[in-house]
């Protein structure tokens, strides 16, 4: 079953109704309804009423001009794309509506084919700006929350009292401020000319004096964490530091001790811990939605994404055992390709509806746009990377969604990267992609069989695929079989 297409409705602005009327008879047969308004005072009537994907606006109009309809459409409308016609075009009054936010410019007279063509683009562009800016909203308000967890875990920490203790050369205690009596439940009394090891026994065990000494001799100082327990047996985590006191001849005389107690300190940073997890995976899942987006949008793909991620999967974890590639394929490596594999179309979601959902083969004009999803893709998610800076997840993403359909002659796109050029993510996703395309039905041919696919991708061995790679997918190509059957099962 077919997904409902909604058409896009045009808003025209121009004085002459005749030629409004030709414009809007031309985007009728695009598939684009429009409404014409005459004059300005209607079309701002007419776009409080409804709403619409683009406006195409005469410049100059009597009384008010198509400019004063764009600055108010601006300021209560923001996202509303503007297309500025004119029979009187002029350098600075292009470059003036442009700077001000408009899309695009025409001249009268031009072919009604040019102004189909820009309207169409403007409205993927407009769509893809208002999805991206949707996307970057959700981020920011995570990122958001987490700078105030953070912010939490700086107070809990700046409260802290320190404990100070003072030793003579012997490990003897001379002095203990109030904030270790506080920790430790000892009294200042209890502590003075007695030695640490009293310590090591009642409250910082396991540790000794002549460790600590021994240590400082070598390194300078002595740094540890400890689990440590308090008069009445209740457990805390002390953070001690040990240095010498000098003189003024560099002699040392006295041993200082700062101990912090970071009991809560570590709760919190085990629960911020947790929390940077949530977040990071809350990330991933929002731009994960969007690239199921374009799977949703398209009936024919069923389990098209885990289908990816299972094959890569699979794929990589042959080649971690191989010489070429075990240094490069790691677990965190097939971890992270298990979970970016499934955006490598995330850019369909620009792709417009009379082309993703075709019935049939797409013609020469029909690919090319289709193609454009490997760097649609990419730039939504380097539009991510700058906001909010660089992530292994968004790297392998990057390089996935940019390249799984560059080929390893140099015959690819976007890019048309040769061997080893291509990174080896986007190498393994290609290859689960083709063999998933070949064993899948689509509208314009029944699945192959999985000797059948193998076959056909055999002949693309050094062409679309690098030889060694291909080879060590052959020798497992029974698990992706097996995948296969899983998920028609």
């Amino acid at each position: 079953m077919m997904a409902t297409i909604h058409p896009y409705t045009a808003l025209i602005l121009d004085d002459e109704y005749l030629l409004g009327q030709m414009l809007a008879k031309a985007l009728h047969t695009a598939g684009i309804q429009s409404i014409l308004a005459t004059n300005v005072d209607s079309a701002i009537q007419t776009l409080e009423q409804q709403p619409f994907d683009v406006v195409i606006s005469d410049i100059y109009l009597p009384d008010q001009t198509g400019m004063d309809f764009f600055e108010y459409a601006l300021e209560h409308y923001p996202d509303l794309p503007f297309i500025f016609i004119t029979g009187n075009p002029s350098l600075e009054t292009a470059v003036h509506s442009l700077k001000k936010g408009a899309y695009d410019y025409l001249a009268k007279p031009f072919p009604p084919e040019d102004l189909i063509d820009k309207v169409n683009d403007v409205i993927r562009r407009s769509r893809e700006k208002r999805q991206e800016k949707n996307l970057l909203a959700g981020l920011k308000q995570i990122l958001n929350r987490r700078l105030r967890e953070l912010r939490i875990y700086r107070d809990i920490f700046e409260s802290k009292n320190d404990g100070l203790l003072i030793l003579d050369n012997e490990g003897l205690i001379v002095r203990a401020n109030p904030g270790f009596e506080l920790m430790s439940g000892m009294a200042e009394h209890e502590l003075v000319n007695r030695h640490f090891d009293i310590l090591s026994e009642r409250i910082l065990t396991g540790v000794r004096f002549q460790n600590i000494q021994d240590n400082i001799a070598r390194q300078g100082e002595w740094k540890k964490e400890l689990h440590a327990l308090r008069q009445g047996g209740k457990k805390w985590i002390a953070n001690c530091s040990f240095a010498p006191i000098v003189d003024e001849k560099g002699n040392r005389f006295a041993y200082s001790a700062i101990i912090n107690d970071v009991s809560e300190f570590r709760e919190v940073q085990g629960a911020l811990i947790e929390s940077l997890h949530q977040t990071t995976r809350a990330q991933e899942a929002i731009i994960f939605g969007l690239a199921r987006l374009a799977e949703y949008r398209d009936s024919e793909t069923g389990f098209h994404l885990e289908k990816i991620r299972s094959y890569s999967r699979e794929l990589a974890l042959a080649l971690a055992g191989t010489p070429k590639y075990h240094e490069q394929v790691n677990d965190r490596f097939i971890e992270l390709l298990y979970r970016t594999a499934p955006l490598h179309d995330i850019g369909k979601v620009g792709i417009p509806d009379h082309i993703l959902l075709k019935q049939g083969r797409l013609d020469d004009e029909e690919y090319e746009i289709m193609k454009t999803h490997a760097e649609i893709g990419y730039q939504t998610l380097h539009s991510i990377r700058k906001q909010f800076g660089e992530t292994p997840f968004l790297a392998m993403g990057l390089e996935i969604t940019h390249s799984h359909h560059e080929r390893f002659n140099g015959r690819g796109y976007p890019q048309g990267l040769k061997g080893d050029e291509i990174p080896l993510a986007a190498q393994i996703v290609s290859v689960a992609d083709v063999y998933d395309a070949l064993t899948s039905r689509r509208i314009y041919k029944k699945a192959f069989s999985h000797q059948a696919s193998l076959n056909t991708m055999k002949l693309e061995r050094g062409k679309h695929f690098a030889p060694e790679l291909f080879d060590i997918f052959l020798k497992i190509s029974g698990r992706f079989d097996r995948i296969r059957q899983s998920f028609s099962e």
